[in-house]
């Protein structure tokens, strides 16, 4: 017996019948329509409309259309139900000053631009304007003593600190909102001493403003007791070598080890061995019968060092990793880094921009659990003092069903991710290069995004340039772009970072792997490209599935004793592998 049933004896009135929207060729647009009729809850209904996708050429546009009478009353019941739950549990925590609800309470959205708010009258409130701009799922306010307390104590700074090298930004008002970094799920608001915290999930949004303040609480409290314990610990850090004419720490030594050397030596003797017993065997028939017929098998020679070659190395590597020393394996050499490095504290981190390629898979069941680990990660980062943006290469934007477009363009858009699609093979005398496409498929929109950049380096800034500044500028070029190329669609942030990490459409990611990453390849500065030692992610465990996962455990495992040992790390498919590639300028030896 579901919801449903309780309001089936009086049923709303049924909606008119929308015209169908005519589809604009030039870029998707929102289009929003509320019921007419509908009744305003007692938690008000608000509606914003942002601006839609903002230089998107080709795709078709997005038509959101009225639900059914029955659907959008219990849609409406739902979030109203949960928007008024938390205002109750902000409420009970004392999280709110003096209710008037000009910018203190719950905002949820219903829709992309619609929002409800409780208390109502704070849909009106520039609070509800900066988290519509800034595209929100739901968002919360936080007044408490502890949060007002610590910034009237620390007016001059920028971030507050929390356990585990965490930091929250610091907003002057609450106009800034909108450019805040959107991962860190929170924001101080510097002139009305509040807390915002905003999440995917409205249900973690309460447990998330919890954590901050009792986080901040203890970092605040133990302060002193901390000090001490480092000062008494103070022989325990590791120690680094300090460069005297530049002060900065020299980068770590990192030996290269010949083991890798001596087990090919062992592969190639018991090939030669094997191969001089069978030529043995060749010249004791010659000297019984006197035939010379024999010698042709000398010709195979080539071809049997080519067969037992992969099988020699694999008796070898066995046994050496049986008999032989493993030490390497807990150690960084040359090619090889077994243990983390050490973290940076600068202030300012580089940018990542985290690309990854698609085509059809689904929406749900595969790009949606792979965000959702990525945004985890880029949610860390940027809590330790970075900032991430996810650029999505589409390949299959441009051929799936008009349905599954919209709600992947519309899913982009509600995650702040920007993307690009090429059209389909063989358009216009397109073509997809490539066997699997997806090298191609990440090229072209690394293509599009270094047009974008030419033209933002053609711009002369002033002194008083600002974010909102670069914003426009960035989106007038990427519709220039776009116009020019006139196959392409794109749309969002698609400029590349410091660092670019390669990842597939189905990865799954540490959610404190970025700093660690970004640490490795600073401190390396003859470092291009580094790649990470993976697993396998299995989904229905079946003999089959275990049987593949055992064998593909194997291959890795090897890849990693091998390197170990002192060979050459092979860059193999980075959609497999996670890789993290230099992007910026200079990162590269000549």
């Amino acid at each position: 017996m579901g919801l449903g049933s309780y309001f089936k004896a009086e049923p709303a009135p049924p909606l008119p019948a929308d015209p169908p929207p005519r589809r604009p060729s030039h870029r998707p647009s929102i289009s929003l329509h509320a019921p007419h009729d509908e009744k305003v809850p007692p938690a008000a209904v608000m509606e914003l409309h942002p601006p839609g996708p903002k230089f998107t050429a080709g795709p078709p546009s997005i038509a959101v259309s009225s639900k059914s009478s029955a659907s959008g009353f219990l849609d409406d019941i739902k979030h109203e139900v949960m928007v008024n739950y938390l205002y109750q549990q902000q409420c009970s925590m004392l999280w709110v000053g003096d209710g008037s609800g000009e910018i203190e309470g719950v905002l949820l959205r219903k829709t992309r631009g619609q929002y409800m708010a409780c208390p109502p009258q704070l849909g009106q409130s520039p609070f509800a304007v900066a988290c519509t701009a800034l595209n929100v799922q739901c968002a919360m306010t936080v007044n408490s003593r502890v949060i007002k307390t610590f910034l009237q104590w620390s007016p001059d700074a920028v971030d507050v600190p929390l356990m585990n090298g965490l930091r929250v930004q610091i907003l002057p008002t609450v106009n800034d909102l909108p450019r805040a970094r959107k991962h860190q799920f929170a924001a101080f608001i510097a002139s009305d001493g509040l807390l915002v915290v905003w999440d995917d999930d409205a249900l973690n949004l309460m447990a998330r403003a919890k954590i901050i303040e009792s986080e901040l609480m203890e970092l605040v409290w133990n302060s002193g007791q901390a000090m001490d314990e480092e000062e008494g610990e103070g022989g325990e850090d590791a120690e680094y070598e300090i460069d005297e004419e530049s002060g900065e720490i020299k980068p770590e030594a990192r030996p290269v080890h010949l083991q890798n050397s001596v087990l090919v030596s062992l592969t190639l003797l018991l090939v030669v061995a094997s191969l001089g017993a069978a030529w043995r065997q060749i010249a004791i028939e010659i000297a019984i019968d006197g035939s010379y017929v024999r010698l042709g098998l000398v010709a195979l020679f080539p071809i049997q060092v080519f067969f037992s070659l992969f099988f020699a190395q694999v008796i070898v590597g066995c046994l050496a990793q049986i008999f032989g020393p493993i030490r390497q394996l807990t150690i960084n050499s040359k090619f090889f880094s077994a243990r983390p490095p050490r973290r940076l504290q600068s202030a300012v981190l580089p940018h990542i921009t985290i690309q990854c390629p698609v085509y059809k898979e689904g929406l749900n069941a595969v790009i949606l659990p792979t965000v959702k680990s990525i945004k985890q990660a880029m949610s860390t980062y940027e809590l330790q003092g970075g900032s991430a943006n996810m650029f999505i290469n589409d390949d299959g934007l441009q051929l799936i069903s008009e349905e599954e477009r919209d709600a992947r363009i519309e899913f982009y858009a509600d995650n702040s991710i920007g993307w690009v699609a090429r059209p389909k093979h063989g358009e216009d005398g397109f073509v997809r290069k490539g066997k699997f496409k997806k090298a191609s498929n990440m090229n072209f929109g690394l293509m599009i995004s270094c047009k974008v950049e030419e033209r933002l380096q053609l711009i002369k800034r002033p002194a008083d340039w600002s974010q909102s500044d670069e914003a426009l500028a960035y989106e007038q070029a990427l519709k220039e772009v776009l116009e020019e190329n006139g196959r392409a669609w794109a749309d969002g942030n698609i400029r590349v970072g410091d660092y670019i990490l390669l990842i597939d459409s189905d990865t799954r990611v540490p959610t404190d792997c970025i700093l660690d990453s970004v640490s490795e390849m600073e401190q390396s500065p003859d470092v291009g490209i580094m790649q990470f030692s993976s697993g396998v992610m299995q989904v229905v465990h079946t003999y089959f599935e275990n049987g593949i996962t055992f064998f593909t455990d194997l291959i890795y495992t090897a890849i990693r004793y091998t390197v170990s040992n002192g060979d050459v790390a092979p860059f193999c498919r980075p959609q497999r592998y996670p890789s993290m590639v230099c992007h910026s300028a200079g990162c590269l030896p000549g």
